[in-house]
């Protein structure tokens, strides 16, 4: 049997290294919105959660979407949603927008054609939050998020002896991050246009090219400060262990590696937006003071040896063009040493030119186009 080169196999742990930063694998969804209460109906969650979930399916989620579910279809829909991640692995997000509150601690999103007049009722009668964390433990996949854009005033807590405003601190295992339209004992605001103002910014920023999803709802939390003259501050509590970006930045892939054990020091976890001059070994140059999505790759050698061009594009069925080539693209083509000028477009999308030296070896890059309505 031939042995595997050592440079074959670093290429190799290189790619894999690269896909889990580019949020690789099955991602999965569930979004309720629950508007249609009898008592203090609201106006925007269905929509948040439309908007939501149209946004997670351009992503290249499976989305699984709910509106106005009664208590039985909730916890049916959250059983559902846990065996599809036990099933497939990989990043799951549940959106709920909607009433809801704390009683003694504990967290209850409420549904539709809940009655509810005394404090006791509340458990028989709503959803436990910590039901979706059980579920999310239970299927045991890497990466969890839990967004509960669920503070509005409630009115079934007026009367109540313990209900506090907002919602409570809650854990999730490792893995997983939990994210809240306000801070404890707070009230959120359902807002006055289409979606309120949490997951109005929420849809702007999940969208924008190179955010990791820390930095997604940092850029959130000010927004929602500034639309509520600091009234409403959104919070999270987080136990990630891997990056995640909703829309990745172009990641570029230089192939040669002289020793294969630095592999792994030469994947950075923070790819965006500027790439690092530590992404590769040395002897690979590359400028830094260029965003990604014009990003050339410059080697320090020579040769006279053709290499091939391979990009990977998000949508899949968008269209590579070499604008100053002869030949059209094909992946894996074979290019003579030069600067060539990229561009992938698809129709709905923003286009994305860069420019590209092949010089020294095969280059693999991904691309991540953003719907142009956003």
């Amino acid at each position: 049997m031939k042995l595997v080169s050592m440079k074959y196999l670093a290429q190799l742990l290189l790619l894999f290294f690269l896909a889990l930063s580019a949020n690789a694998g099955p991602k999965t969804a569930l979004i309720i919105g629950n508007s249609s209460y009898a008592s203090s109906p609201l106006t925007n969650p269905t929509n948040d959660a439309a908007d939501i979930a149209k946004n997670l399916e351009l992503l290249g989620f499976e989305v699984l979407h709910k509106d106005n579910l009664t208590r039985k279809q909730m916890r049916s829909s959250i059983r559902e949603f846990g065996k599809k991640l036990k099933a497939k692995g990989g990043a799951g997000i549940f959106f709920y927008a909607g009433h809801g509150m704390q009683v003694s601690g504990k967290n209850y999103l409420i549904p539709i054609g809940a009655e509810i007049q005394s404090e006791f009722e509340v458990p028989d009668e709503s959803v436990e939050a910590d039901l979706v964390l059980r579920a999310l433990e239970d299927a045991g996949n890497p990466l969890n998020i839990v967004v509960l854009d669920a503070c509005r005033d409630n009115p079934f807590a007026r009367s109540f002896r313990s209900a506090a405003k907002g919602l409570a601190r809650m854990e999730g295992g490792s893995g997983t991050l939990i994210a809240y339209s306000t801070g404890p004992g707070n009230v959120a605001m359902d807002g006055e246009g289409r979606n309120s103002p949490y997951t109005k910014h929420l849809l702007k920023y999940m969208m924008q090219t190179g955010l990791s999803i820390e930095q997604v709802f940092k850029r959130v939390r000010v927004g929602v400060e500034d639309d509520s003259g600091g009234r409403q501050t959104p919070w999270e509590t987080s136990s990630l262990r891997d990056d995640f970006y909703f829309v990745p930045e172009p990641i570029q892939q230089a192939s040669r590696l002289s020793k294969p054990q630095s592999v792994q020091e030469a994947v950075e976890p923070q790819l965006n937006p500027i790439i690092k001059t530590n992404l590769v070994e040395p002897g690979i140059r590359i400028n830094t003071t260029l965003p990604a999505s014009n990003l050339m790759i410059n080697f320090n050698e020579t040769d006279n040896n053709d290499h091939k061009l391979t990009i990977y594009t998000n949508p899949a069925t968008a269209q590579v063009r070499i604008l100053n080539a002869e030949k059209p693209y094909q992946r894996g083509m074979t290019l003579t040493p030069g600067d060539y000028n990229v561009e992938v477009s698809k129709e709905g999308y923003l286009s994305k030119k860069q420019w590209i030296t092949m010089d020294q070896d095969d280059i693999k890059i991904q691309v991540t186009l953003v719907p142009s309505d956003y």
